[in-house]
């Protein structure tokens, strides 16, 4: 006899009991009526299988095989197409060993015991029998609770996919919105910025395009030197307002046909500041005034009117400043006749590394080796 204990069980099981012999009967339900377990009780095969069909979900079934009218195997064969997930233990003689081997095949039994039996036998029998239940029973519970969980899982996962889907379309509507409000900003932006540069070359007619032209050459130079397109907004927005600190010097002295004075000069240099003044307080999403303030600095410290050099000079500033000197070289001033671009090129290398970035001039000379002219004017 299998000694080992038993584990005790998580559920409530019951169990069916049949036998034609009711002595036999009542010894069963009496060995098993202090074990917590709900009992059913037949005094025949047809008597057990009415109350399997009002009573289905029995843990396990106890029948005798030698019963008037209809054998335990033959009842088992019915009996479990009604409780299929009943356990089912057949009582035998010795005797009975076909009908137990044939019981055993097809499937109709689980365990059985002979004659005579003892109560250890019968109950540890039973108890084993009920674990096996109550792991069947657990695993039906954990089965139906993956389902469950499942399930919730999968609506969850629709909920989800749908909100992604809104959320989806409500950013990119968003993002439709953002770029319809960034295309207005940068018209508004440009035409203000376009309309600020007109006040300066209203009041000097003589370099009316200047600020464009300049604009227009730096941003050319900065795509040779493979700058980012924030980069190169930035300086098209700082060429094209480059000179309105003019707007503070007197017309008289920026028309002037002749060469200026050194007081006049000085006057006109306060240009880079007067305009830094002016844009400082323009929230532009580049560093605007700083670049024009910096536009007449030069690498070797004698621009102004900071007297930067080299490297503190914002490279922004210092293209804006070599597109500066080639679009004035190149054009018509009221004290000098406009100047073959060739002229232009010679300053620029001849101060190469000096006043002009070295990495600035040598993207110029290789625009116009490569389209001439045409490169840089239009």
């Amino acid at each position: 006899m299998n000694s080992m204990a038993l584990s005790p069980l998580k559920y409530r099981h019951s169990i069916l009991l049949i036998d034609d012999e009711e002595a036999i009967l009542e010894i069963m339900a009496a060995m098993l009526a202090d074990e917590g377990y709900d009992l059913l009780t037949a005094g025949s095969a047809e008597e057990g299988l009415a109350l399997l069909k009002k009573t289905p979900d029995v843990s396990l079934i106890i029948s005798d095989q030698h019963m008037p009218g209809m054998t335990g195997v033959q009842f088992f064969a019915q009996a479990r197409h009604i409780s299929p997930d009943a356990l089912r233990v057949l009582l035998t003689g010795y005797t009975d060993t076909d009908a137990i081997i044939d019981a055993i095949n097809s499937g109709g039994i689980h365990r059985y015991l002979t004659k005579p039996w003892s109560r250890e036998d019968f109950l540890h029998t039973i108890r084993q029998m009920l674990g096996k239940a109550d792991l069947m029973r657990e695993n039906r519970r954990l089965d139906e609770l993956v389902k469950k969980q499942n399930a919730e899982l999968l609506d969850l996962n629709k909920g989800l996919e749908e909100k992604v889907r809104q959320k989806t379309r409500h950013l990119n509507q968003s993002l439709e919105e953002l770029r319809s409000s960034l295309e207005k900003i940068r018209m508004i932006l440009g035409g203000t910025v376009l309309a600020m540069s007109r006040i300066v070359e209203s009041r000097d007619p003589y370099t009316a395009g200047h600020e464009q032209q300049v604009a227009r050459i730096a941003c050319v130079i900065s795509e040779k030197l493979l700058l980012p397109v924030d980069r190169v907004e930035a300086i098209r927005i700082a060429g094209q307002l480059h000179d309105i600190g003019k707007i503070a010097v007197p017309s008289e002295i920026l028309t002037k046909p002749g060469r200026l004075s050194p007081l006049e000069m000085e006057m006109v240099k306060t240009h880079c500041r007067n305009a830094y003044d002016i844009l400082k307080a323009i929230e532009f999403p580049y560093p605007v005034a700083k670049i024009i303030l910096q536009h007449h600095e030069r690498m070797d410290g004698s621009g102004y009117p900071q007297g930067l050099k080299g490297e503190d000079i914002l490279l922004e500033a210092r293209i804006i400043a070599c597109a500066d000197v080639i679009e004035a070289i190149s054009s018509h001033r009221p004290y000098r006749p406009a100047m073959d671009i060739d002229t232009a090129m010679k300053e620029i290398t001849d101060h190469r590394g000096i006043l002009y970035d070295a990495n600035v001039v040598d993207a110029c000379l290789d625009i116009y080796r490569t389209q001439g002219r045409q490169g840089f004017l239009s």
